[in-house]
């Protein structure tokens, strides 16, 4: 579900399909149908299993520390889909959503959501003109409708099981699909990746002509977000900008980018020890785990989450339940959404409970702290509602 669309559908009569249909044959004739939006423009392109939305503000950040004008097409949204795409990290309007509609309602080639969404972000993007583009992939890369770009240079944040009905079984399947957004003779900036993705990623990258910038250092820098995968993360968006910049790049401005840059939900600090944070798959969660270990060492953890169909809850349980006693497991409203009597069920922990999200979650210590995790689609919901669950939390 892509918060949002369906208002604009229906206002201008645009037809798409809201199942998952990975290939580009779909996207390429409708771009076409539109003269083709995307050329002409200067994009960095992202994958990863993890990592991919952060990358982007963190690369954003620093273009935008050098004087740049930077548009940004992120995936999923954190409230609808005006945040989806971005210049100077605010959001478009809903004029801007209704004048590339009005063009998208011509369209004869039958589309996906995501990609009539993609189609979208392509014309305003175009009509806005930044100097530079950032572009999240949907999911995997090399048939995800953002890969008819042809980039300056590709990210691979990180590679790990995901979407496996689609990506295949294996991390050397996952790393094909990944590594299918490096274009010849352009760059590929990768992070630390499994030795079967490393070995997959530079075959690609050899077939391509492209030349591997491999990051493994921590950035050593000061930044608002919090764990050592945002460091990481930090460090990609550093080497990637010091390439697309050339002799321009100034250290200083890169610091000071870094220093500022943020994103909602990656362990974003909503209310006074409530956490939100959009871990969704076993590697977030292991990451998500670490943060809360390093940053509230000895505290008690209140896990409130709720995930989408198709995820390895048992690992995800399993990590949180070695940091945590207490859970709250939430039925949001998602036609996606897992039902939470199954994660309750599998649980192992004697203090749990299932809320709905329009519940008031009650508070218990002072000195708890609680996590908010296991889906962006969750979080973006409470969020919609003002954190209306929250209430008690919000008054103490």
């Amino acid at each position: 579900m892509i918060t949002g669309l369906d208002y604009y559908k229906d206002k201008w009569g645009v037809h798409s399909d809201a199942s998952i249909q990975p290939g580009l044959a779909a996207i390429e004739s409708a771009l076409a149908e539109l003269g083709n939006p995307h050329h002409g423009q200067r994009f960095v392109h992202i994958a990863g299993t993890n990592g991919k939305g952060s990358t982007a503000a963190f690369v954003s950040s620093i273009l935008m520390a050098h004087g740049k004008r930077v548009g940004n097409f992120f995936s999923p949204a954190i409230e609808d889909i005006h945040d989806q795409i971005q210049i100077n990290r605010l959001p478009v309007g809903s004029s801007d959503f209704d004048q590339a509609m009005e063009q998208l309602a011509k369209v004869k080639t039958p589309l996906t959501d995501f990609e009539l969404l993609t189609a979208a972000a392509f014309l305003i993007l175009k009509e806005k003109s930044p100097d530079y583009i950032i572009i999240e992939a949907g999911m995997g890369g090399r048939f995800d409708s953002t890969n008819v770009l042809d980039p300056l240079m590709a990210i691979i944040t990180s590679i790990s099981k995901e979407h496996t009905a689609f990506l295949g079984e294996t991390i050397e399947d996952i790393a094909w699909h990944k590594a299918g957004i490096i274009k010849r003779n352009k760059p590929v900036v990768i992070g630390s990746l499994p030795e079967s993705a490393l070995k997959q990623v530079h075959q690609i990258a050899k077939e391509k002509n492209a030349t591997v910038l491999a990051v493994q250092e921590e950035y050593k820098g000061s930044l608002k977000l919090k764990g050592k995968h945002q460091k990481i993360n930090a460090s990609l968006a550093w080497v990637a900008t010091q390439h697309i910049l050339g002799e321009l790049f100034e250290e200083e401005k890169a610091t000071s980018g870094l220093a500022e840059a943020s994103i909602a939900f990656r362990f974003e600090e909503v209310f006074p020890k409530v956490i939100f944070d959009g871990a969704h798959n076993a590697a977030s969660i292991d990451a998500l785990v670490k943060t809360i270990r390093e940053n509230y060492p000895n505290q008690k953890i209140h896990i409130v989450m709720g995930l989408i169909q198709g995820k390895d809850y048992l690992s995800i349980l399993k990590s949180l339940e070695n940091i945590s006693s207490r859970f709250t497991f939430i039925d949001f409203k998602d036609e996606r959404a897992m039902p939470a009597q199954i994660l309750f069920s599998e649980n192992i922990s004697k203090i749990k409970t299932i809320q709905n999200d329009y519940d008031i979650l009650p508070v218990h210590e002072d000195i708890e702290v609680t996590i908010v995790t296991g889906s962006l689609y969750l979080l973006s919901i409470l969020k919609q509602q003002n954190y209306e669950m929250f209430r008690l939390y919000k008054n103490r």
